[in-house]
């Protein structure tokens, strides 16, 4: 008994470290990081004309960011104004983020390794367009990590009765979390209605006020009057030629074949539980042997892909790129897809929450088929969040009771972060020495070089793409942030 009363107090201490480690760590990680591109756009006069105009302007100056992403806006002017709304908004988020995907994943040591993990398993593309650039970021991670907050919650209120509050809370969740992004908007719609189809005659108070906050949020934002113009920045297609020809060149590389740690985790997660289950010979041999082969294939496939440079996009140039290969790639992707649906139908039958993650991905992944610009890797990212879920049970499932695994993950989580700290630092290093010369600061010359690690840098450090405004502030005042209470007049 006082065993297991010291265990418990041992984790109710070691868990908020964890996460108040992580805090400091992301928070330290944005300190450094280095803005480009649109950065400088909503920093500035254009930002702030958007902010007093409730975000809409003329299409043919403001294109896309004329729009109804509110908070989204809102929270980039801030961070690009303030280090401590930058920091403490960085740190908040991407914890949030990553506690509610150890609470989703079943509270253990494996889970926790695991979600502390999940940044250090993102592609090129994610780090470049969403870890390493604020403008991704502001967009990004809040809306998921809200969306899997309310998750935890609904999963909270099946083991005990909640509290009226929390009807308050979800509505609030609801009404935020749509305000970021056009693709998590209607996609926690979906989500809100596949949990009261699922609870049915059972559905809370708090699954009804999140639904209502969700068709709030849709409502603020597209109520916004430039989604009733004509936008060239903004285009769909329903042409089947077009999608298929979208998905082959680009999008299907960062839902699926860019994203090799995740795939041989659940390739060889699917092996293991196959050869331990109670299927028949011929079944585990049939199983086991499809997993061998997309696992053989996705090693080769990124092998070949060296071969070939990605652009600043992180993707294939599709005139140099083999189209034959392509579509080989396309195909085997959607193939994987359907294997790993049928996987989790032979495991996890009756597992609703594997279900909803399986959903999600194809929800928030379809609605990005029908996108004809802009196409960016940025909007699969939430479709990568919930495919790690759905990796981090096969996982757990399959090596938790192998303990060399836990220190495995310990030492790598230690090991890359580290190493991306320093990445950043490195870069942050460079970039000031860059920028320190008098001429690029008063706009006689341009950059010339790059960082080290230019995925590390939004945009993949195009030199173009910084503002020689802002370092001339930041050079000869030592830091362009304002402090929290300046901001408004600055603003005004």
């Amino acid at each position: 008994m006082w065993n297991k009363i010291k265990s418990v107090s041992k984790e109710k201490l070691f868990v908020p470290l964890v996460f108040l480690v992580s805090f400091i760590y992301f928070a330290a990680f944005r300190y450094f990081m280095i803005p480009a591109g649109d950065d400088y756009f909503w920093g500035g006069a254009q930002g702030k004309y958007l902010l007093l105009h409730g975000f809409y302007g003329p299409q043919a100056t403001y294109g896309g960011s004329s729009n109804g992403r509110f908070l989204g806006n809102t929270m980039e002017i801030l961070s690009m104004h303030s280090i401590t709304v930058a920091t403490i908004s960085y740190g908040v988020f991407f914890t949030l983020l990553l506690w509610a995907m150890w609470r989703l994943a079943g509270k253990s040591i494996s889970s926790l390794l695991l979600s502390l993990a999940f940044i250090f398993t993102l592609q090129g593309a994610f780090i470049n367009n969403v870890l390493a650039w604020n403008a991704g970021f502001v967009n990004y991670v809040p809306p998921i990590a809200l969306i899997l907050t309310y998750l935890v919650i609904v999963e909270y209120g099946q083991k005990k009765d909640l509290h009226w509050s929390f009807a308050l809370l979800t509505l609030f969740i609801g009404s935020v979390a749509g305000l970021f992004t056009e693709t998590l908007n209607l996609g926690q719609i979906c989500l809100a209605i596949l949990i009261m189809l699922y609870f049915r005659k059972k559905t809370k108070l708090y699954h009804v006020t999140y639904f209502i906050g969700t068709l709030i949020s849709a409502a603020v934002m597209f109520l916004h009057p430039s989604y009733h113009e004509k936008s060239t920045y903004r285009l769909t297609t329903f042409d089947s030629a077009e999608i298929w020809r979208l998905y082959k060149i680009m999008t299907h590389y960062w839902l699926i074949s860019f994203n090799l740690i995740l795939l041989v985790a659940i390739l060889l997660a699917i092996i293991t539980l196959t050869l331990k289950s109670d299927f028949s010979k011929f079944q585990k041999m049939l199983i086991a042997g499809i997993s061998a082969v997309f696992l053989l294939y996705y090693a080769a496939i990124t092998v070949y892909f060296r071969k070939y440079p990605k652009d600043n996009m992180f993707s294939f140039n599709s005139a140099v790129f083999p189209n034959k290969v392509a579509v080989i790639d396309s195909v085997m992707s959607l193939l994987l897809i359907v294997f790993i649906g049928y996987c989790i139908f032979l495991f996890y039958k009756t597992d609703a929450k594997m279900w909803l993650y399986f959903l999600m991905t194809g929800i928030v992944s379809g609605q990005l088929l029908f996108v004809a610009s802009p196409v960016n890797s940025r909007g699969y990212f939430a479709a990568y969040v919930f495919m790690y879920l759905i990796a981090t049970r096969f996982v757990i499932d399959a090596f938790s009771k192998i303990k060399i695994v836990n220190w495995v993950l310990l030492v790598a989580v230690i090991f890359m972060s580290v190493s991306f700290q320093s990445m950043i630092q490195k870069d942050y290093q460079v970039n000031l020495e860059r920028v320190s010369n008098s001429q690029f600061y008063n706009g006689k010359t341009g950059l010339t070089k790059h960082v080290p690690y230019r995925q590390f840098v939004g945009t993949n450090d195009l030199l173009n793409q910084q503002n020689t405004t802002y370092w001339k502030h930041y050079v000869e005042e030592g830091n362009y942030h304002l402090p929290i209470k300046q901001i408004i007049d600055v603003l005004k």
